[in-house]
């Protein structure tokens, strides 16, 4: 237990005996984490706006007119029969020509002759999918239930929204990688500089015959003091950053909304803090590495 305690005593008092190297190791960590995070938060808020598009395009189905209303509503139980259908919506005729008067406004006379008896309009179901990826299936799906007289699905509107979220979601993971590797690259090299400052000091422990882990604890334990410190300092200035981009964004781009911090922060907050920690002690770890042999 006592060593426990040197271990944690020599940790702290190797941070605040190289002050300056701790003080860069703890900023190098905090701008690449805020590069890497923000790039993240970044991707997938867009890619829920492309999710939520994808979602939204809706199929509408005519049913034949040959079928009455109530005819036409019962096919409702065997279009929820298809897995792929997110939501459901019947469209009565009459309704739709209403609601056609409506918007037409002080032009709706022209519609003047057209009542329930010889409405122009047919019943129709409007619907959303789960999956979009699979939209020609569930429209070839639509089409074989008898009774509906055609389909009106932007199938080329979906396909290409899908393309494009493979697409960005090819880029932002290159991005995130990238910015990961460069991180590591250069907070390793941080903590080379500061091992070699201290190659006297672990050269002296080694020849009183101080096994490797008794001179490495106190490094590992620096690493992850560090790393979390830089991990909660990020996570505050993130949440300032993020909260200014809420701010300038909401309402200027269309179909594209930011989630609040708020549903994110916890789990920003424990990424944050678990890759400081991982970050500082691999850096710690591989670094002394070299300088173990006397």
């Amino acid at each position: 237990m006592r060593r426990f305690g040197y271990y944690w005593k020599e940790g702290f008092r190797n941070i605040f005996k190289h002050g300056f190297m701790s003080l860069a190791a703890v900023l190098i960590m905090i701008a690449c984490l805020i590069l890497t995070g923000t790039v993240t938060l970044i991707a997938y808020n867009i890619d829920l706006s492309i999710t939520d598009l994808q979602q939204s395009n809706e199929i509408v189905v005519w049913i034949d007119d040959s079928l009455s209303t109530r005819e036409a509503r019962a096919l409702g139980s065997q279009f929820n029969r298809i897995d792929n259908i997110a939501t459901i919506e019947f469209v009565d005729r009459d309704e739709a020509l209403e609601d056609y008067r409506l918007q037409l406004g002080e032009d709706a006379n022209i519609l003047d002759e057209y009542d329930s008896d010889n409405n122009p309009l047919r019943n129709s179901f409007v619907f959303t999918m789960k999956d979009p990826a699979q939209a020609e299936q569930t429209i070839e799906q639509i089409e074989a239930v008898e009774g509906t007289d055609g389909v009106r699905a932007d199938e080329a509107v979906i396909s290409r929204l899908i393309q494009i979220q493979h697409v960005f979601n090819i880029v932002a993971l290159a991005m995130v990688v990238g910015l990961a590797v460069i991180s590591i690259f250069i907070i390793s090299n941080t903590v080379k500089l500061a091992m070699f400052a201290r190659r006297e000091e672990i050269s002296i422990q080694k020849i009183v015959g101080a096994t490797n882990w008794f001179i490495r604890w106190p490094f590992v334990i620096e690493g992850m003091v560090l790393g979390l410190l830089a991990g909660g300092l990020a996570f505050l200035a993130e949440w300032g950053l993020y909260t200014e981009l809420y701010n300038i964004v909401s309402g200027v781009i269309p179909y594209f909304q930011l989630l609040p911090f708020e549903s994110v922060r916890w789990l920003v907050l424990g990424v944050y803090c678990g890759a400081g920690v991982l970050f500082g002690i691999g850096g710690s770890v591989t670094s002394i590495r070299k300088f173990m042999d006397v």
